[in-house]
């Protein structure tokens, strides 16, 4: 683990939802998180849940912030909880602020109106999980629009606790499953809800997830430009949201056991 006392970290970023979604999405899952920082490649979270079904992967390049002072390559490990908790009130009207000197972090939401308010968390002693980066070979690719992801996820996740996403050479249909009943939502390119698409290679193919690991991308994805979606027969999905200043939010979910 690299170690994070004496560091000068300093950065501003527009929109302060993102790191609300994302740590209170992680929140759910792990009380601690480590927020890699460096001076040339910016700020990168990758984490895994426990019983390792979820690999989320947050990149935000150094020129999507306002302001950007970091030293030197360091981790700074937060509870979760409590970062969740200090940014719980975070709107798209304000950006955050966060600081550290490698003993304690500072997380400040500064609005519109040069409201500012700031919480103070010590830094926690973790040591850090080896996270390979996955490499998966997934045929089916389909692209479409962040709003409109995000609305089909949110009545989905009301809906059931079983995703099934299955891919014809039309379309692709995303089914929430439950005791009552199920609800599909289908995107295409005819219908216009699909950007792209790359389809099966022969025939369809249907694999199903449970659902409660899509609720970090329901949140995010209002926010993103484009939501791309990877599968393969049997495999983990990979679900790429492109966000504003290239900053990226990569999600892989491993498929439900039967």
């Amino acid at each position: 683990m690299l170690g994070c006392r004496e560091v000068h970290v300093h950065f501003r970023f527009a929109d302060a939802r993102l790191w609300r979604y994302v740590l209170r999405g992680l929140a759910e899952y792990l009380d601690v998180v480590g927020i890699r920082v460096h001076p040339e490649e910016g700020v990168r979270i990758k984490a895994m849940d426990p019983s390792h079904v979820m690999l989320v992967d947050l990149k935000i390049p150094r020129s999507a912030f306002d302001e950007f002072e970091v030293d030197q390559e360091a981790i700074l490990a937060v509870n979760l909880e409590m970062a969740a908790k200090a940014l719980r009130r975070a709107t798209k009207n304000d950006k955050l602020v966060v600081m550290s000197d490698g003993v304690k972090i500072t997380f400040g939401l500064v609005s519109k109106g040069g409201v500012e308010r700031y919480f103070t968390l010590p830094l926690v002693a973790a040591r850090e999980e080896e996270i390979p980066e996955l490499s998966l070979d997934l045929n089916i690719v389909a692209k479409t629009l962040g709003p409109i992801f995000a609305t089909a996820l949110s009545v989905l996740e009301k809906a059931g606790d079983i995703l099934k996403i299955r891919a014809t050479p039309e379309a692709l249909s995303l089914t929430a499953i439950s005791e009552l009943g199920e609800i599909e939502f289908e995107f295409s390119v005819t219908s216009g809800t699909l950007i792209d698409y790359q389809p099966p290679q022969d025939g369809e193919v249907t694999v199903g997830y449970s659902l409660e690991y899509f609720d970090i991308l329901a949140k995010v994805s209002k926010m993103s430009d484009t939501i791309t979606i990877k599968l393969g027969p049997d495999m983990p999905c990979e679900i790429t949201a492109e966000l504003t200043s290239n900053a990226v939010l990569r999600t892989y979910i491993a498929p439900r056991v039967e």
